[in-house]
């Protein structure tokens, strides 16, 4: 699976190949795409492939290195263009017409738009969080009542 070897060459170039910690972080990473920004296999398989080129590939080339159909990588590309995490550039043909190159955003960016959806995440965190305490103190306190009530 590309997602596999991409992402162990691109998250731990400089540690060593066969540690554990080594595997877990780059599991921890993986995880990590996949739950901030809803990614398939496939989204991720594409994205580290752009990260990994390092210059714009078109949707022939993409569809190639990931072994999908042309319709299939489009809507994966769409997906992480709409996200900010890829950008897609339109080319034209001296012939007439026009192509789209797709390529990651950088490093500095990407980290900043992750760090991004990891706050928006923890505020949604604390947001549920104090409901569920509001919550408690409701259901408690009506325990309460319903037993003082009976009491009497």
């Amino acid at each position: 699976m590309i997602v596999d070897s991409v992402a162990y060459k691109v998250m731990s170039a400089s540690a060593p190949p066969f540690g554990s910690l080594d595997r877990r972080t780059n599991s921890s990473i993986t995880e990590l795409f996949i739950y901030l920004y809803d990614l398939s296999p496939l989204d991720l398989d594409l994205l580290f492939l752009l990260i990994r080129n390092r210059k714009p590939l078109s949707l022939e080339e993409l569809s190639i290195k990931a072994d999908r159909d042309k319709s299939t990588t489009f809507r994966s590309l769409q997906k992480l263009v709409s996200l900010g995490i890829c950008i897609k550039e339109t080319k034209g043909i001296k012939e007439g017409g026009y192509y789209h190159i797709y390529s990651a955003i950088d490093i500095k960016s990407f980290k900043m738009e992750t760090e991004k959806k990891v706050k928006e995440l923890e505020s949604t965190f604390h947001r549920l969080l104090r409901k569920f305490e509001d919550n408690m103190h409701e259901i408690i306190s009506s325990v309460y009542e319903s037993t003082d009530t009976s009491k009497t």
